[in-house]
């Protein structure tokens, strides 16, 4: 299996998903790559942005550096930050103390990124929480975007975000606050 996994990482990493959680994956399966999405913002972002599958320049670079655990489990996810950095281009970013893997991601999608630990004056673009935080939703403006790592343990928070745009990835919540949109909240096989 580690053989093939050099060889395969994503098939690998998609195959594990499968594995450890089948029945949330066939609950899910008719919510993938944009299917039933109107709205031209949220399928261009699913099918641009969490469905890109071309590899990126910083992922074998990074991937290796990974402990094989996190490898297995993570990587997925550490792909989308970097993802969501390149699209997104965010000035200010606020991340968790203990998360060191994500902005090392997050810093290969845009180096002029500014990583916060404390919360600053004003709003931020980018806030990444791994429990809910309501101090988070007073420095989030119209250009904000809010990450919640854990969204199966507290999706209850995260639906009642004054959110206008919000996609579920069952393990991830991505929610958009711009008041140009329509509020929509999308399930998305991930």
């Amino acid at each position: 299996m580690l053989e093939s996994y050099r060889k395969y990482p994503y098939f690998c990493t998609q195959v594990m998903q499968k594995i450890s959680n089948p029945f949330v994956w066939l609950a899910r399966f008719r919510h993938r790559k944009g299917y039933g999405v109107h709205s031209p913002f949220a399928f261009r972002f699913i099918t641009d942005v969490i469905y890109e599958r071309s590899p990126y320049y910083a992922y074998s670079e990074l991937d290796k550096a990974l402990p094989l655990a996190m490898r297995l489990r993570r990587r997925q996810g550490l792909h989308l930050l970097l993802r969501l950095a390149n699209h997104l281009q965010p000035e200010v970013a606020v991340l968790p103390a203990q998360a060191v893997w994500e902005k090392r991601y997050m810093q290969n999608g845009c180096r002029r990124t500014r990583f916060l630990l404390p919360w600053p004056e004003g709003t931020v673009s980018m806030c990444i929480l791994s429990e809910p935080d309501d101090e988070a939703t007073r420095h989030l403006g119209e250009d904000s975007v809010l990450i919640l790592d854990n969204l199966h343990r507290h999706r209850q928070w995260f639906r009642d975000l004054p959110a206008r745009v919000s996609f579920d990835l069952y393990d991830i919540g991505i929610a958009f606050f711009d008041k140009h949109y329509n509020k929509q909240y999308y399930k998305v096989n991930f």
